[in-house]
């Protein structure tokens, strides 16, 4: 893995692919954007940038996410009560929700409607403020995760993602006459920009938990997409990169368990679904289907011939999108 770097996507540069230690600085896409016709640059046709960040834990799952798909802006937010066996939800689609010039920072402010992120000396606050409920995070950002620059194809010069988990939160949400809230590291972000393929597909999976000797380990894993750059273990804050993973499933993605493994025998999972959020997105330029199971995971990591069985929560995905 390499060392961070200072700057990404600008002048016509970035950097060579590959994994970088660290969130790389300033990733401004610019110099690509304004590539195309007048009416057809790549800022509405290619670009896509978002924000997730979702919260794992025994008693309470939940996530916020706001999408810049170019020509369809997208934003949602989710949570789910296993005791009570409660999912709610929200949602919301805007055609152009973004301006031409909205190339955004992890760190710069994100709004479209009910939906917020801002970060303040890297304390990130995302909120939802809806009729339904209400969901407030708050996070420290720290400099543990790892940034990808991934190619795509043909005139489509790279794709970006930065992934950091568990880092420090603490969620509120409000529901009804009730109150639920959870703190620790128990929260897990998501922030990509750049051009990814037209035809996109992907699984990937994002857990937090505890081995049975008591270790912190997180994970990310994807599969058919950015080279599989982005599949990290973290081990008490050491960040181990895995190799290529396997998903298999089966046909009900919300009740059949799922089994992820990697290929160099450092990671075997089954997530126990507990339910499931899913979206289709079907517009004349954009066409976005996925599935995202949340619930339990249990599994055997091993390190350097030693093996220790872990417990944790966390989402899957099936993705597919046509953008």
């Amino acid at each position: 893995m390499k060392n961070q770097i200072h700057q990404l996507l600008n002048y016509g540069k970035h950097p060579e692919y590959g994994r970088y230690k660290n969130l790389i600085t300033s990733p401004i896409t610019s110099f690509w954007d304004a590539e195309g016709l007048p009416w057809m640059k790549k800022r509405r046709t290619q670009r896509k940038t978002w924000i997730f960040y979702g919260i794992y834990t025994e008693h309470l799952f939940a996530g916020l996410a706001i999408v810049d798909a170019g020509m369809v802006a997208n934003a949602f937010a989710y949570f789910f009560v296993p005791s009570e066996n409660l999912f709610i939800e929200d949602k919301l689609t805007l055609p152009m929700g973004f301006g031409t010039k909205f190339d955004p920072t992890l760190t710069d402010e994100w709004k479209l409607g009910k939906y917020g992120i801002q970060t303040t000396n890297q304390l990130m606050s995302l909120n939802y403020k809806g009729s339904k409920f209400k969901l407030e995070i708050t996070a420290q950002l720290e400099d543990n995760g790892v940034s990808i620059v991934a190619p795509s194809e043909n005139d489509r010069p790279f794709n970006f993602t930065y992934k950091d988990l568990p880092i420090q939160s603490q969620v509120k949400v409000s529901y009804n006459d009730k109150t639920y809230q959870q703190e620790g590291r128990i929260g897990a972000i998501d922030f990509t920009k750049g051009y990814p393929p037209r035809k996109t597909t992907w699984n990937w999976s994002s857990l937090i938990g505890k081995t049975q000797s008591g270790r912190e380990i997180a994970v990310n894993l994807v599969d058919h997409f950015n080279n599989n750059l982005e599949n990290i273990l973290w081990l008490d804050k050491e960040r181990i990169v895995i190799s290529d993973v396997i998903f298999k499933h089966g046909e009900n993605l919300r009740k059949d368990d799922w089994q992820i493994r990697s290929k160099d025998g450092i990671l075997e999972l089954t997530l126990y679904p507990y339910g499931m959020r899913a979206e289709n997105i079907n517009v004349a330029v954009m066409k976005s289907s996925f599935t995202q199971p949340f619930g339990k995971y249990e599994g055997i990591v091993t390190i350097n011939g030693n093996s220790e069985n872990f417990t944790a929560w966390g989402v899957a995905e099936e993705h597919f999108a046509l953008w």
